[in-house]
C-alpha cells in the first residue's frame, strides 16, 4: 500500500479513534454487561467520530479468542470472573486502525492479561524500519511463557491495505522458522496482536458465524432478489470490509438477513468467519496495536503514550 503524506495522516486519525473506542470498550465491560450494547456504543462511537467501523466489534469471552460479535438473536452477558476481549477496527476512507484490550472482570486472571499486554510492550520497544518478521515472534513467546501461559500458534498478527483487513503476511506469535528472513518493510501496515492462553495454545471453529465479508468473486450459482439486493447493499456500504447481520437488520427482516447471508457465502460471494475458540477451553487473552511502517520510523497508530 502506497503511503503518502495524506495517507499516514488518515492512518493516524484512525488509530486516535479507535485507541479511544478501545478504552470507551474497557470502561464499558463490568459484570452484567450485554456484549450488544457494549458493541453498539463502540460502534456508534466510531462513526460519531467521522470514521467508520472496519469490521463489527469482537466480543468475545472466556475460550473463545476471536472472532464472536453479538448476532441479531444471540448475545452475551458478562458475568464475575470473566475474561472479555474487545476487538475494534476503525476505517477512514479504507485506511484502517485494529486494536484490542483484555477486559478481567473481578480481578481474578491478572497474570493471563498481563502477559498479552507485556508481550506487546515488548514489540512496540524493538519495532522498527525492515524488522524481520522472526524478531518479533521471538519477542513475544518468551513473555507469555514467563507468565506461565502459552501462545497461540495458530492466531497471528497481520499486514492491513486499504479496505483490507488481512492483507496477506501473517505475523506469528513464536518465532516461526519460515519466516526467519522476511521483513515488514516500509509502507506497511501491521497490526500485531499476542494472543495468551492456559490452555494448549490452538484454536479450533466453534460458535454462531455473525461476520461476513464479499469476496469480490462471481457467485457460483444465480442469486435470488433478495440475495442480489443484500449483496449489491454490501458492496456499496462495506465493500471487502468484514460486516454483521445485525447491521443489515436494521434494513430487512433479520431472519432474511440470516438466511440471505448463509446462501450468498454457500455461493461463494462471502466470506464467512466462524468463531474461534481455544481447543482445550483454556481462556484467553489479546492484546493488539497496529502498527505504520515508515522507511524512517514507526507509528503504533492506536497507542497514544507510544509517541511517534
Amino acid at each position: 500500500m502506497a503511503l503518502d503524506e495524506e495517507a499516514v495522516e488518515k492512518l493516524v486519525k484512525a488509530g486516535e479513534i479507535a485507541a479511544r473506542t478501545r478504552e470507551l470498550g474497557a470502561r464499558l465491560v463490568r459484570e452484567g454487561s450485554r456484549a450488544s450494547e457494549v458493541c453498539s456504543r463502540l460502534e456508534e462511537y466510531i462513526v460519531e467520530n467521522g470514521a467508520r467501523p472496519a469490521f463489527p466489534c469482537n466480543f468475545s469471552v472466556n475460550h473463545v479468542a476471536a472472532h464472536y460479535t453479538p448476532g441479531v438473536s444471540d448475545d452475551v452477558v458478562v458475568k464475575e470472573g470473566d475474561i472479555v476481549k474487545v476487538d475494534v477496527g476503525v476505517s477512514i476512507d479504507g485506511f484502517i486502525a485494529d486494536t484490542a484490550v483484555t477486559v478481567d472482570v473481578g480481578g481474578s486472571h491478572e497474570g493471563l492479561v498481563r502477559a498479552s499486554e507485556e508481550a506487546l510492550d515488548a514489540v512496540v520497544r524493538l519495532m522498527r524500519p525492515r524488522i524481520r518478521i522472526y524478531e518479533i515472534g521471538k519477542a513475544i513467546e518468551p513473555v507469555v511463557k514467563r507468565r506461565g501461559f502459552r501462545v497461540i500458534r495458530n492466531l497471528a498478527g497481520h499486514t492491513i491495505g486499504r479496505y483490507t483487513i488481512h492483507a496477506g503476511t501473517s505475523i506469528p506469535n513464536y518465532p516461526e522458522r519460515k519466516s526467519f528472513y522476511a521483513r515488514i518493510e516500509p509502507g506497511t501496515v501491521v497490526a500485531i496482536e499476542p494472543f495468551a492462553t492456559n490452555g494448549r495454545g490452538y484454536v479450533v471453529e466453534g460458535g454462531p458465524v455473525n461476520i461476513y465479508a464479499y469476496t469480490g468473486k462471481k457467485p457460483r450459482i444465480p442469486l435470488n432478489e433478495l440475495e442480489t439486493e443484500i449483496l449489491e447493499h454490501v458492496r456499496e456500504e462495506y465493500r471487502t470490509l468484514p460486516f454483521t447481520p445485525r447491521w443489515l437488520a436494521r434494513r430487512w427482516r433479520p431472519e432474511e438477513v440470516v438466511e440471505a447471508l448463509k446462501s450468498l457465502a454457500s455461493k461463494g460471494v462471502l466470506h464467512a468467519y466462524p468463531v474461534l475458540v481455544e481447543s482445550g477451553r483454556g481462556l484467553v487473552s489479546q492484546a493488539e496495536h497496529t502498527f505504520v511502517v515508515l522507511k524512517d520510523r514507526v507509528i503504533a497508530t492506536t497507542c497514544p503514550e507510544c509517541g511517534q
